[in-house]
């Protein structure tokens, strides 16, 4: 699957990151998530550079969870090599460690540290629209009435001729 935004997250803070997956592809921004989009069977390692390469950001849901684990250290090293756009998006009030440190000190951080989630939700797909629209790639639009667009359906075939 094609996506535009790889989400980084701490097992720990499994709901706020698929809440902000959910909240993004309702705008039509294209995720990846493990473990939903790594195919069973499939080395995750390997799933999870292939991710990585394709993606035009990455969202790091940070925590203190996260600043400690070292599969975020992994994911965001990666992507800095890649040159790839890493968004932090703070959800408790920790500072990152001198590893993380290293990777993110540089990036503008959103903060979604007092309530509503939803409303910096909706600031980090503002952001993230602008981000992709700068980098060329097209977000789609959503329908009128907010949904998320349904997913395409295959064209149908004509009905066969009954002999005659």
């Amino acid at each position: 699957m094609a996506h535009d935004v790889f989400i980084s997250y701490a097992h720990q803070d499994r709901t706020v990151a698929n809440a902000v997956c959910a909240t993004l592809e309702a705008r039509g921004i294209r995720c990846w998530i493990a473990p939903r989009d790594i195919l069973p069977g499939s080395d995750w390692g390997a799933a999870i550079i292939d991710a990585i390469q394709e993606a035009k950001a990455l969202v790091l849901i940070f925590s203190s969870n996260s600043n400690d684990s070292d599969q975020i250290k992994r994911e965001v090293e990666r992507t800095v090599h890649q040159g790839i756009a890493v968004i932090p998006f703070r959800i408790e009030d920790v500072l990152p460690n001198k590893t993380l440190e290293y990777f993110i000190s540089t990036q503008h951080w959103l903060d979604a540290l007092t309530p509503p989630l939803e409303d910096h939700m909706a600031h980090l797909a503002e952001t993230i629209t602008v981000l992709l629209e700068k980098k060329g790639g097209k977000v789609k639009p959503l329908p009128v009435g907010g949904e998320a667009p349904a997913p395409p359906q295959p064209p149908s075939q004509p009905a066969a001729k009954a002999p005659e």
